[in-house]
């Protein structure tokens, strides 16, 4: 038997047929379509072409496990504010829902199962992630649990310095494009303009793996995780994580206070991370796993 593993995001939906044990037996993908009608359109011929044991979600925004509604807000308001068992129950299968930084995590599991224990830091336009203990998602008494971007690096004053605002992508690319007056700048163009020598991408990246590291020394200093794994477009970069673990190595080494230095990763499945924590979370809620 199969799983419908399905990720939602802002620019595309993914559709993996898989095996209980990681196997991705078919992939389809298509632009986030415009409406409800129009997506779930692509499920149902998706779904049609198989027997299905069981159908999992990894989407934006916060989960009310017990109804099966998104809540919160996202950047595809239209999947928020209706219960998405009763949409699907027409499939006769479980259906399970799991927030797209969790499902990051969880897709750590299957990659490491030796582990038991880590943090998962997303980093895009903002930071989220998810915390893993004891090989199960750490989701916290108000669902909070693993939101490492609201940490504060940095006292507020008419604004608040949260790691999302100082660290993330987001925050290096506005920073350059401010100080260039180039609105041409993205992720990948600012660590092309460094290998140039470019001044301000220099040090626009040196300022977000300061802040980084940071972070990551608390993520480590409260939690204690085997490994901290990060996911995102840019942990594909090979240079930035190996940048991250040597400012974080560099703080560790600075202050003999310090004892350990956090073993810093990036996320196995990269881009498909989504659709494997959204397999991981249908089995362990099945108990499948």
């Amino acid at each position: 038997m199969v799983i419908a593993c399905i990720d939602i995001g802002g620019t595309s939906v993914k559709f993996a047929k898989m095996t209980k044990e990681g196997a991705v037996l078919e992939k389809e993908t298509c632009p986030t379509p415009e409406n409800l009608e129009a997506l779930l359109a692509f499920l149902d011929a998706c779904l049609a072409k198989a027997d299905y044991e069981g159908i999992a979600f990894s989407v934006p925004g916060a989960v009310n496990r017990e109804t099966g509604v998104i809540e919160g807000i996202s950047a595809i308001p239209y999947i928020h504010g209706f219960s998405w068992y009763d949409k699907l129950a027409t499939y006769g299968v479980p259906v399970t829902l799991e927030n797209d930084a969790n499902c990051v995590g969880l897709s750590e599991l299957l990659s490491r199962p030796h582990l038991q224990n880590l943090a998962c830091v997303v980093i895009g336009t903002g930071i989220g992630g998810a915390i893993i203990l004891n090989g199960k998602l750490h989701r916290g008494r108000h669902n909070l649990g693993g939101e490492f971007g609201y940490m504060t690096l940095r006292e507020p004053d008419q604004e608040l310095h949260n790691w999302s605002t100082l660290a993330s992508t987001g925050k290096l690319v506005r920073t350059v494009r401010e100080q260039t007056g180039d609105v041409s700048y993205d992720g990948r163009k600012v660590y092309q303009e460094a290998h140039l020598g470019n001044p301000i991408c220099l040090e626009s990246i040196e300022q977000m793996y300061h802040h980084l590291a940071l972070g990551i020394l608390n993520i480590q200093y409260s939690l204690d995780p085997d490994v901290i794994s990060i996911g995102g477009s840019i942990s594909q970069n090979e240079e930035f994580i190996a940048g991250v673990q040597k400012k974080v190595e560099e703080i560790v080494n600075r202050y003999p206070e310090y004892s350990i230095v956090p073993k810093i990763v990036a996320c196995h499945y990269q881009e498909d991370a989504n659709v494997y924590g959204a397999l991981v979370n249908w089995l362990q809620e099945e108990q499948q796993w």
